[in-house]
């Protein structure tokens, strides 16, 4: 048993996905293959990315089945709320569950594919990177702009915000956006939200002086803020990877 729910102007896409599951097991060019796989396909003039989420565990199952959206379904409906917002994501085409025996177990997302130039990674573990000031200073507008919003991207981090070179400046887009909550931001939040952007010290001052400048928020307290949560955040990677070999 199957559930396929597809945006309209992409119908034309239906047939091929429909049958996902054995399109997803054919030759395609995979850009991400880790506890979900990602892949690109050509279809119908469309370039699309297709995420095949990993079978949860047996509790997750029933949960995906019974009380809560699975994250394939999360991920179409966030990113159709994001661009409602003005916030830019790859445009959402369709989702795809499957079940057995009453129970969730495979899922699919399809969007359209982003031709984006570098992850902020990139310019975050390289010093000389072109345009590296300026692209902070648009950084910060960009999550200025998202927090003003209420998006509460859960895992903001340098892998899921994809950058592209345009003449006027540069776009921004979020992915994986199945965690995501809409709310109210506290000063304390905005700061926290973005501990994952700050490699070093002079990227932190850099960020949070950006930030402070769009938002009026006082500079120092920003910077401050900013040190301390990407502080806690390394301690908290720190412990994580202990417990992990610790565990074997």
């Amino acid at each position: 048993m199957s559930t396929v729910v597809i945006e309209q102007s992409f119908e034309i896409l239906r047939p091929f996905i429909e049958d996902i599951k054995k399109h997803f097991s054919d030759d395609a060019t995979i850009i991400h293959n880790s506890r979900n796989v990602l892949k690109i396909f050509d279809i119908k003039n469309h370039k699309v990315v297709v995420k095949s989420f990993k079978i949860p565990n047996i509790i997750n199952q029933i949960v995906y089945s019974f009380f809560r959206e699975s994250k394939a379904a999360r991920s179409y409906m966030y990113s159709q709320k994001l661009i409602d917002l003005g916030i830019a994501t790859p445009m959402p085409i369709a989702y795809v569950e499957y079940k057995k025996l009453g129970l969730f177990k495979e899922s699919y997302y399809i969007c359209e594919h982003f031709d984006f130039d570098f992850e902020i990674r990139a310019v975050l573990t390289d010093e000389e990177f072109k345009d590296r000031d300026t692209i902070y200073k648009e950084f910060a507008e960009f999550s200025f702009k998202l927090h003003n919003a209420g998006v509460y991207h859960v895992d903001y981090s340098p892998g899921n915000v994809l950058i592209k070179k345009e003449d006027e400046g540069y776009l921004f887009y979020i992915v994986d956006v199945n965690r995501m909550k809409f709310i109210d931001y506290t000063d304390e939040l905005r700061m926290k939200n973005l501990a994952r952007f700050s490699a070093n010290e002079k990227d932190t001052v850099a960020i949070a002086t950006y930030y402070a400048e769009v938002s009026g928020l006082e500079k120092t307290w920003c910077i401050e803020r900013l040190q301390q949560f990407h502080n806690e955040h390394q301690e908290y990677i720190k412990q994580k990877a202990k417990l992990k070999k610790m565990r074997g």
